[in-house]
């Protein structure tokens, strides 16, 4: 029992002072725009008109494209520059979250360049979430959830590793510090030219006659942590990038 308490005590003294530096963190839950210089989708994407080679000379060699979705996810990758030296993997997975964005925790402990993020994308089959699933979505609302998760991805990347364990524990632990990520990060989208891509993804998930039963089960958390169609419809057609634009969505 001595000897426990012996190499115990060091290990709590460990945990509390790494616990006290996380704690003094300061991190804001909100998205801001950075005002980058990106290309303005075309409301309604063209997949025939999309050359998947130029594409990943665009978003580099070290992004992870997922099994069948890999023109979603070139075209996603292609509107965050700012994220084209970062190494990100997207993984189809058979349960969980419909989409997650995640790291992979043993690169948090070294320098930021390094780090590897990774996007689980549920592709499952009987899941509570079978009709908002990627499969289950038009290509241009693909791309704009694909995009959504990328947000995650850039706010990560601008967090150094203590400031990411004060983000986890606000994130698990107070839900008006979550709703307000959450819906900061359905504008980064619009932040990054596509606009049309995620408000369709907002409408198609609640509005789409495949979505009804699942709209009217969990419609208030959805409308809680995430923006409706109507706000990005606004927040759309007041930015700047879309002022030279006619939007008929």
């Amino acid at each position: 029992m001595r000897y426990i308490k012996m190499i115990m005590l060091p290990i709590f003294g460990l945990v509390s002072i790494l616990l006290v530096l996380v704690l003094s963190q300061s991190v804001t839950p909100e998205q801001m725009d950075d005002q980058l210089a990106v290309h303005v989708f075309p409301d309604t994407l063209d997949v025939s008109s999309l050359d998947v080679d130029s594409l990943r000379n665009i978003v580099g060699s070290n992004k992870g494209l997922p099994k069948g979705f890999e023109l979603a996810a070139l075209v996603a990758y292609s509107s965050y520059p700012e994220l084209k030296d970062v190494r990100i993997d997207m993984e189809l997975t058979l349960s969980g979250a419909p989409m997650e964005s995640s790291f992979d925790i043993m690169t948090l402990f070294g320098s930021g360049k390094n780090r590897i993020y990774k996007i689980y994308l549920n592709d499952g089959v009987d899941t509570p979430f079978d009709e908002i699933l990627l499969r289950a979505l038009p290509f241009d609302a693909q791309v704009g959830i694909l995009a959504h998760e990328l947000g995650h991805v850039a706010y990560y990347h601008k967090l150094n590793t203590l400031q990411i364990g004060k983000w986890g524990l606000e994130y698990l632990l107070d839900g008006e510090f979550r709703a307000i990520h959450e819906r900061t990060t359905d504008l980064m989208p619009v932040y990054h030219g596509l606009g049309s891509q995620i408000w369709q993804y907002a409408w198609f998930v609640r509005y789409d006659p495949s979505c009804a039963p699942l709209y009217k089960s969990f419609g208030s958390f959805m409308d809680q942590y995430y923006m409706t169609d109507v706000e990005l419809m606004e927040s759309i057609t007041t930015h700047r990038l879309y002022e030279t634009f006619k939007r008929d969505f």
